[in-house]
């Protein structure tokens, strides 16, 4: 094999393995604790590659902090009936999270705990994130 062939397969294997490298996974987050937060929706990015909730919440002091929500992405969300209207600006929610290991006010949600918007349960709760109509 020539070099010129070589190079253009190193070079496809690099194009085709760095987007697998630089997918993060869940490891950020630590899945030993849950934390569980009441606050108001500022966002709802229903976009690939994860759909993500910004929320105001109100910190042991009172101070209002947002927090962001990773969720699975639109295509597997959908799948389970959420549309990008599931979460409104301005509604309250309550949600689970799995907090960052970091302590930042970062957190990926906890599908095994139900879902409240505006005191209405919308997601079940079981682990497979299925909207209830």
């Amino acid at each position: 094999m020539n070099i010129a062939v070589r190079t253009a397969l190193a070079v496809g294997f690099l194009l085709v393995s760095v987007p697998a490298i630089a997918h993060h996974g869940t490891g950020t987050y630590d899945s030993t604790k849950s934390v569980t937060l009441t606050g108001v929706v500022t966002e709802f990015a229903f976009i690939n590659p994860h759909a993500a909730l910004y929320c105001d919440v109100k910190d042991a002091t009172g101070k209002v902090v947002n927090w962001a929500i990773e969720m699975n992405s639109p295509g597997v969300l959908r799948g389970a009936g959420w549309t990008k209207t599931t979460f409104k600006v301005g509604d309250q929610i309550t949600i689970t999270v799995r907090p960052a290991k970091a302590g930042t006010p970062v957190g990926l949600i906890n599908r095994a705990q139900p879902v409240l918007v505006n005191g209405k349960q919308v997601l079940s709760g079981d682990r497979t994130a299925n909207a209830i109509n």
